[in-house]
C-alpha cells in the first residue's frame, strides 16, 4: 500500500497578507478592520511581484533605541546608594563559602545606558571574596541555572589576598568590543535587576567584615520602547 500524503492547509503570514491586500483593494475590508485583526504587518501592496507588508517593530520601534541615548535625563556615576553604588558585605564570623548578594533595580519608566562598571574587592580579611554579576534580562544556560540570571563572567573573579580593581565596559575598547564588536552601552530598561554575588574563600571573616564596591557609570535615557 502506498504511503498517505499529508497536505498542510495553513496558510503563511504571506498569503494571509495578500489576502487582506486583495479585500483592501476591492473595498470589503477597512485599515480599522485590518488593524483589529492583529496581524502585527501593515500592508502595503506589491514589491517585486509579492505582496509587500512593513515590520513596525523594525521601522518604529528599533530606531527608537538609539533616539532613547540622546535623550539624557540624568547621570549614573557611581555615587548615589542603592541606585549606582552598591556595597557587598560579608559579616564578620562568616565561614568559607558564606554568598551575600545585593541588587539594583532599574526604575519602571526609565531606561539605563552603561558603559562602565568597576568593582573594588577587599584584601584579605580574615577572608577574601570572589566576585560576580548577574543580569535579569539574560536568561541563564548553565545545566544549573541561576535565579539571578546569566553570570557576566565565566568564572568568579578572584584577586587573591591583595584585593584588586576590576572594570567591566561596554563601549571603545571594552569587552564587549573585544568579544562581540560592539561599539554601544549596555541598555537595561525599567524592571531590569542587576544582582552582585559575592563569595568568601578563605577562612573565618575578621571584624569589619570584608566589603565589595560596585560602582555603575552612564546615564538615564528617555524610555521610548517598552
Amino acid at each position: 500500500m502506498g504511503k498517505d500524503r499529508v497536505i498542510t492547509k495553513d496558510i503563511s503570514n504571506q498569503q494571509a497578507v495578500e489576502k487582506v491586500i486583495k479585500a483592501l483593494q476591492a473595498g470589503s475590508l477597512t485599515f480599522a478592520q485590518v488593524q483589529a485583526m492583529g496581524l502585527g504587518v501593515l500592508p502595503m501592496g506589491d514589491y517585486k511581484g509579492y505582496a509587500a507588508n512593513w515590520d513596525i517593530d523594525l521601522a518604529v520601534k528599533q530606531p527608537l533605541i538609539l533616539a532613547e541615548q540622546l535623550n539624557t535625563l540624568g547621570v549614573l556615576h557611581g555615587l548615589k546608594e542603592d541606585r549606582d553604588l552598591q556595597t557587598i558585605t560579608i559579616p564578620v564570623g562568616s565561614a568559607v563559602g558564606t554568598v551575600a548578594a545585593e541588587q539594583t533595580t532599574v526604575p519602571a519608566g526609565e531606561v539605563w545606558f552603561i558603559n562602565t562598571i568597576r568593582t573594588t574587592l577587599p584584601a584579605l580579611n580574615g577572608g577574601y571574596p570572589t566576585f560576580n554579576w548577574h543580569l535579569s534580562l539574560w536568561p541563564d544556560p548553565a545545566a544549573t541555572p541561576s535565579s539571578y540570571g546569566q553570570p557576566f563572567h565565566p568564572a568568579a573573579l578572584d584577586y587573591g589576598v591583595g584585593g584588586g580593581v576590576h572594570y567591566d565596559e561596554f563601549n571603545f575598547v571594552g569587552q564587549l568590543w573585544a568579544v562581540n564588536n560592539k561599539n554601544w552601552p549596555l541598555r537595561l530598561p525599567g524592571g531590569t535587576v542587576l544582582t552582585f554575588v559575592c563569595t568568601n574563600t578563605t577562612g573565618a571573616v575578621a571584624a569589619g567584615g570584608i566589603v565589595t564596591t560596585v560602582e555603575l557609570f552612564g546615564w538615564v535615557g528617555k524610555s521610548l520602547v517598552d
